[in-house]
């Protein structure tokens, strides 16, 4: 049975209309060494330790590979890759961490899933509306993929949107290249 997730247009909603000194919950993930993002917890599905993953030839830069999940073949990828533009061959060790992340491609959709690779835990943490920030810079993508932007130790932390991650929709293509699947 597949479950339908909130879209971004309702999170937004519901962020928006929150009571001032509201808090939520987000799944902080750190995707290189001192810089962090955040995926809504509903959206993240099961963490496996020493994914076993097979890289496919041509696929985009960030793209691990496919990790065999519960008989899917789902695409891995290596976020600090996709956000840095950095090639494939620049990475010296494979994730000791897979997160399974669950989206929906189109509203009212079935659900997909997809996964990113990781080296350390993720932590769940809770910040209050005060904790609102800007997005960093040091990416053109943060734009393209993230719903919000919270401080978090004193460093901004994007919140993306796991829909926005896994697809290629329109307002993506000019910025990411198609991923094999």
């Amino acid at each position: 049975m597949d479950m339908e997730l909130p879209s971004a247009v309702a999170v937004a909603v519901a962020v928006a209309v929150a009571e001032p000194g509201s808090r939520a919950v987000a799944r902080l993930v750190e995707y290189t060494p001192g810089r962090q993002v955040a995926f809504p917890p509903h959206t993240t599905l099961e963490l496996i330790e020493n994914p076993v993953f097979v890289a496919v030839p041509g696929a985009a830069g960030h793209a691990w590979g496919l990790l065999a999940w519960q008989g899917q073949r789902l695409a891995l990828l290596d976020l600090d890759a996709l956000l840095s533009a950095r090639p494939a061959t620049d990475r010296a060790v494979a994730p000791r961490y897979a997160l399974v992340l669950a989206f929906q491609p189109v509203p009212q959709g079935p659900v997909a899933r997809g996964a990113i690779g990781l080296a350390a835990l993720p932590q769940t943490v809770t910040a209050g509306d005060d904790a609102q920030c800007e997005l960093p810079t040091d990416s053109d993508l943060w734009p393209l993929l993230a719903l919000s932007c919270f401080q978090h130790d004193g460093h901004p932390v994007p919140i993306l949107d796991t829909a926005r991650l896994f697809t290629n929709s329109p307002s993506l293509r000019p910025a990411l290249p198609a991923m094999a699947t």
